[in-house]
């Protein structure tokens, strides 16, 4: 693949409540988590392969879930500033077998 080809995305998390996050990509990446967010809607988890601009490829997987399993997990700030609660579940266990892949 091209290096101008990769669907490049970086995702910022917030770091504490208020923050704002961040999604920036080229348009390939855009367009690739679009599409991947419409097959999450569409037919469940999905994982499907970004790159950042150093080109070290990391996975997205994206969970569809009802409030209720929303409200049981803990919150999206960044690890130094958040301490998970007890009684929230770590976000990874949404995620189900089998994972839906957009084709290439």
């Amino acid at each position: 693949m091209n290096k101008d080809k990769y669907p490049k995305c970086h995702i910022y998390a917030q770091n504490s409540w208020h923050d704002e996050a961040y999604i920036i990509g080229n348009r390939q990446g855009l367009e690739k988590l679009r599409d991947a967010l419409t097959l999450t809607l569409e037919k469940g988890n999905t994982k499907n392969d970004f790159w950042p601009k150093d080109l070290e490829g990391y996975d997205v997987l994206i969970a569809c879930v009802e409030d209720a399993e929303m409200n049981d997990l803990e919150l999206p700030y960044s690890s130094e500033f958040y301490e998970r609660l007890d009684d929230e579940k770590e976000a990874h266990t949404v995620f189900k077998k089998p994972y839906h892949t957009l084709k290439d």
